[in-house]
Order: structure tokens, then C-alpha cells, then sequence
């Protein structure tokens, strides 16, 4: 049994531990918030570029372009991971986004669990990962997944440039025909209470069915409709894989912020749990300190 000393020093420890957690989950807050006012700034624009090039593909049928991939067509159903194609064996770049530091839940562990079960989905075909975030890169180096390269710290300086530096690499290698295709699988930030892991197909760039209701009024293209897609299509992917960083690094920080929240939560109900203890115990230490006391003063009393 714990002593009434021992109790109070681990309760000290628990405290210390709370306020860390706290302060961790307070940054975690903070940052959640800068990268979440980038990821509202974005949208917007990335939304009026895909309408664009939607408008643009679903006005001229014949209009093809590399970066949809050979023979795309508004309305084509996308591509569906692990199923029987009658291709041959494809080359896949499947970006992972993690974290680098850990305490952020099951952050990793769901990026895990994706892409261990993108790997058994795509088994016929050659898979090359990845990796960014130390803790990510050491649990599937552990877990013998196909690393081809990683990218350790990427986080601590992350820009729009940086991130577009990154996205024209993989976009030369795949209009070199080095990959046949891009995926991003990564967590994506729905709500501050919700975030899914998702496998999102980046190359080629898939699009939408859109209605006759949806389109814009009939613009004349200079000079011409494929040059125009030509322009905007490498914009539109250089937003989308920023889209995919952004909202990779907003779950982080929400998972990073609910696990310090119930990390301190459940420090609070241990210390209550032991400040229960510790009364008890000194309660009673101090019965059978009165009781040996009395029974001290007794035997003086007899003799």
C-alpha cells in the first residue's frame, strides 16, 4: 500500500503532467486555427478553377489534355482502387502525408491502416511510397511497407512554394510516363469533429459530371480551348496538392488538440481519484496514531 507521502508526490506528478498537456493542447488550438483560416482562403479558389476547367472539358468533347489522362471524359466514373483492369502492370506514387512528433491520438495509426490496405487493393500493380513525418516513416519502415522516398521536417517551413516544388516533380515524372498515376492519401479535415483518411487519386486529374444547368454562358476561348486548359489545369493541381497539405496539417493539429484534452481530463479525475486516496489514508494514519496514543496513555494509567 502507497504511503501518505508517496500518494502526494504522485499526485504533484500528475498536476505537472496536466499542465503540460494543457499548454499542449492550447498550441495545438492555436496552430489548428492559422492553418484552418488558410484552408477557408483557398477553397474558393479552387472551387471556381475546377468549375472552369469542367466548363471547359464538358463544352469540347474531342478536348483532351495529358493531365486528365488519355481518352478522360466528363462523367467517366472514376478510377476504382484494387479492381481487375485490363491494363498492364501501373507504376503508383502514393503520397502519405503524417506528422513528424507524436501525442496527436490515432492520427498515424489511421494512415497506417489506409495504406497498408492500399497496398493489398493494388498488389498487381507497383507501388511506391511516399512518406512525410518522422513517426509515420518509422511505423511503416517497421511494418515493411515499400518506401521510396521520405520527407523528414517538411512540416517545420511549410509554403505554397515549397509545396509547388514538390508537386512538379511528381507532375514531370508523370508526364515523363515514370508513374502512370498520383494518390494522396492523407486525413481529411470535414469539421473540427470529423476527419477521414482518405486515398484521393491527384494524377490523372479526374472531374465531375456536371449538368447543362451548370455551365457558364458560352465564352469564346483565345486562342484557343486547349490552350487555355493547358494554363489551367497545372494551377488547378498545384492548388489541390496544397489543398491535401493544408487539410493534412489541420487534422493533425485537431488530433494533436483532442488528445491533449482528454490526456487532461484524465489527469483531473486521477488527481481527484488520488486526493480521495490520500485523505483516506491520511485519515487513517491519523485514527491509529489517536488509537496508539490512547493506548499509550492507558498503560501509563494502569501501572
Amino acid at each position: 500500500m502507497m504511503t501518505v507521502r508517496n500518494i502526494r508526490r504522485r499526485i504533484r506528478t500528475v498536476e505537472n503532467i496536466s499542465k503540460i498537456t494543457q499548454a499542449m493542447k492550447t498550441v495545438a488550438a492555436i496552430r489548428l486555427m492559422k492553418v484552418q483560416n488558410q484552408v477557408l482562403k483557398q477553397k474558393p479558389y479552387a472551387l471556381k478553377i475546377r468549375e472552369i476547367v469542367s466548363d471547359l472539358v464538358a463544352r469540347t468533347p474531342s478536348l483532351t489534355h495529358p493531365m486528365l489522362g488519355q481518352g478522360n471524359k466528363i462523367g467517366q466514373e472514376d478510377v476504382q482502387f484494387g479492381k481487375d483492369k485490363k491494363e498492364s502492370r501501373r507504376i503508383i506514387t502514393a503520397l502519405v502525408l503524417g506528422s513528424d512528433r507524436g501525442l496527436a491520438g490515432p492520427f498515424n495509426y489511421n494512415l497506417i491502416s489506409e495504406t497498408q490496405k492500399f497496398i493489398e487493393l493494388n498488389r498487381e500493380n507497383e507501388v511506391r511510397l511516399v512518406v512525410v513525418g518522422k513517426k509515420l516513416r518509422d511505423s511503416l519502415r517497421a511494418r515493411k511497407c515499400p518506401i521510396s522516398s521520405e520527407l523528414i521536417g517538411f512540416y517545420s517551413q511549410m509554403t505554397f512554394d515549397k509545396v509547388q516544388k514538390l508537386a512538379h516533380g511528381f507532375l514531370n515524372e508523370y508526364m515523363n510516363g515514370t508513374i502512370d498515376e498520383l494518390v494522396a492519401i492523407y486525413t481529411e479535415f470535414r469539421t473540427t469533429a470529423r476527419q477521414k483518411v482518405t486515398a484521393e487519386q491527384i494524377l490523372p486529374i479526374g472531374l465531375t459530371a456536371i449538368s447543362k444547368k451548370e455551365l457558364f454562358p458560352s465564352y469564346i476561348y483565345e486562342p484557343d480551348s486547349f490552350a487555355v486548359l493547358d494554363q489551367i489545369l497545372p494551377m488547378y493541381y498545384d492548388r489541390e496538392v496544397w489543398r491535401i497539405f493544408l487539410e493534412s496539417t489541420a487534422s493533425e493539429h485537431m488530433a494533436r488538440m483532442i488528445a491533449m484534452d482528454m490526456a487532461t481530463i484524465n489527469g483531473i479525475n486521477m488527481i481527484r481519484r488520488l486526493t480521495f486516496i490520500y485523505n483516506k489514508a491520511r485519515q487513517e494514519s491519523i485514527t491509529r496514531e489517536l488509537s496508539e496514543i490512547s493506548t499509550a496513555a492507558e498503560a501509563f494509567r494502569v501501572r
